[in-house]
């Protein structure tokens, strides 16, 4: 029985060295590795606020099997905000959680303009660097019309060049998966309620459309959404 209650003894006094060093070198690396790292990231010290567009009781474009939009690019945001953090950028999202943000305001009788407003709000109150707004594309009558599509406002030649980074590198996504996408120009808009009232860079980012089948299979897959976010995160590195 001693000789148990030493064996024992041993082993917890162990357990406490290993927890003591492991908490040691993540300190160390907290506080000397990654500071050196960030000094060396384009992004480090960068403020990018990401909004995952609809949520709460707006679902956003759907299908039938009960994909929802919303649901997508709330998942690719938080993969998003991970990445970025990580090489250094400070990042504010719009929401972080399944809701709608019309309780925000009453500046509006429409409960779809006063969440727009609200994400218009959050991005101008902050003054990021850039912003980034997540959305899925649906074309009801063309199933076949898949890859994806970025805005900007047409005015902002920093969002322009934003923008055509952030299709570049997406459409490399696609194409590591194995799908050929069509390749396209980023849309200038000069009509989209975000675009035209957000002051900071931007862009709309449509990652996809649900009204394909490759493409929602695809949005829907984990591997594949990180995908999406480390190559909006290496566009942004090239843009800054």
């Amino acid at each position: 029985m001693r000789i148990f209650w030493i064996k024992v003894s041993r082993f917890k006094a162990l357990t406490l060295v290993f927890v003591f060093l492991a908490a040691a070198m993540f300190l160390f690396w907290k506080n000397q590795v990654l500071p050196v790292f960030w000094m060396y990231s384009p992004l480090a010290g960068k403020t990018i606020v990401i909004d995952p567009g609809h949520g709460g009781i707006d679902g956003g474009t759907y299908h039938k099997d009960g994909t929802l939009e919303k649901h997508i690019n709330l998942s690719v945001a938080i993969k998003l905000k991970r990445v970025l953090e990580r090489s250094g950028a400070k990042v504010v999202m719009t929401r972080t959680k399944d809701e709608s943000l019309d309780y925000k305001n009453n500046k509006s009788k429409s409960r779809h303009k006063r969440d727009l407003i609200a994400r218009v709000d959050i991005i101008n109150e902050v003054n990021p660097d850039v912003y980034l707004s997540l959305h899925v594309n649906a074309e009801r009558n063309s199933p076949a019309t898949r890859g994806p599509m970025v805005f900007y406002y047409r005015t902002s030649e920093e969002s322009r060049r934003l923008a055509e980074l952030i299709q570049a590198r997406l459409e490399e996504v696609y194409k590591s998966a194995g799908q050929e996408v069509r390749k396209r120009k980023p849309y200038a808009n000069s009509s989209l309620f975000l675009l035209c009232n957000a002051k900071p860079p931007g862009v709309i980012i449509e990652m996809g459309f649900m009204t394909n089948a490759t493409d929602r299979k695809l949005l829907q897959n984990a591997e594949f959404q990180n995908k999406i976010a480390s190559a909006i995160e290496l566009a942004l590195r090239e843009y800054f």
